[in-house]
């Protein structure tokens, strides 16, 4: 009788695994509602699912997911705009001479499509800066509690600089690899080797993308790891690069499919728009025949609308893409490490 009283006042202690008196009972707690429902599972997510958990997500934080992809797409289309501005005062003595030759003209408007193309490519290291924006209140919305801009911003007090590194240093990597593959078709094109200069620029092309793509995702979760488990940038590419080790090709085909079809979305929106504003500029110049002034105006606001479309459209894409890699960086930690556990004890707890 004293063994069984002695066993049932006794616990294991894990660490030694030596019997040894319990420390004392809970106290009993009363009858408490459970946790709310949040806003996303707390259990991996299917293939769909974390597709709809990013335009979930999109819905549920606007403020914070839109408004930050907002600011931030301000901001460097205006360092673009710069830079752009500085490049065309320094060529344009070059642009005068080539305007005599149509082959050049034509061959320089492929070279600018390539560039927009290779431009849009490499704005996708702000979405390391974007998901770990947003990363908190992702975090947040399993409890189904909402996150403004503000709040998520003073919960990065001390991550921010780490971040803003993190994303210098993924875009100066895809710069980097665009201009080291790129430099054979610059010195074929000196060496007067223009089919050499051709085939080498769409396989370097081709090889940059693939180079973008795999290592784009494989240290797809850096900013959101800097912002919620306070890691260093060093420690953040290792602790990314571990956390895609497995399930490549879920993670790729999750994160790709999302990309393209939000753009098409966008575009599906967008483009509309665009037509909208298009045939009312046409119109508007047709019936200002006779006054330059009137023309130059119309054609100005019909540019910053145009402008304000682009930055608009690849703001909200941004935005459902990193709330998507937020999602996915939450899921593969369920799915390797037992996150989802975690998650279920710390909303009881609440």
């Amino acid at each position: 009788m004293m063994a069984r009283s002695n066993a049932w006042a006794s616990e294991v202690d894990w660490h030694t695994g030596r019997w040894q008196m319990r420390s004392g009972f809970p106290r009993p707690r009363g009858w408490h509602p459970p946790p709310p429902r949040g806003l996303l599972p707390k259990r991996p997510l299917t293939f769909v699912e974390a597709l709809d958990s990013g335009f979930r997500l999109l819905r549920f934080i606007p403020g914070l997911s839109i408004g930050s992809s907002l600011i931030v797409f301000t901001l460097w289309s205006l360092l673009l705009t710069a830079i752009g501005t500085l490049a065309f005062v320094q060529l344009l003595p070059f642009l005068n001479d080539l305007s005599g030759n149509d082959d050049a003209v034509s061959g320089f408007l492929v070279l600018a499509q390539l560039g927009s193309v290779a431009l849009s490519l490499l704005s996708l290291g702000l979405a390391h800066l974007l998901s770990g924006l947003i990363a908190t209140g992702t975090r947040a919305s399993f409890g189904a509690r909402r996150t403004s801009l503000s709040q998520a911003w003073q919960g990065l007090t001390g991550s921010r600089r780490r971040l803003i590194a993190a994303t210098v240093l993924m875009c100066s990597i895809n710069l980097g690899l665009l201009l080291i593959l790129g430099a054979p078709t610059a010195l074929f094109a000196m060496i007067d080797s223009p089919v050499l200069a051709f085939v080498w620029a769409g396989l370097a092309t081709l090889l940059w993308v693939l180079a973008l793509m795999w290592l784009n995702l494989r240290l797809s979760f850096l900013g959101a790891a800097i912002a919620v488990e306070g890691l260093s940038v060093r420690a953040g590419l290792k602790r990314s690069w571990t956390l895609t080790g497995r399930g490549f090709w879920r993670l790729l085909g999750q994160l790709a499919l999302g990309y393209f079809l939000s753009n098409q979305l966008v575009q599906l929106v967008i483009s509309p728009l665009a037509i909208v504003i298009s045939v009312a500029l046409g119109l508007g110049l047709a019936t200002t025949e006779d006054s330059a002034a009137a023309q130059a105006a119309i054609g100005l606001v019909s540019a910053a609308l145009l402008l304000a479309l682009t930055l608009i459209s690849s703001a909200v894409l941004f935005a459902y893409f990193s709330c998507l890699v937020t999602v996915c960086f939450f899921d593969q930690q369920m799915r390797t490490e037992g996150l989802d556990l975690v998650l279920i004890r710390a909303e009881e707890e609440r």
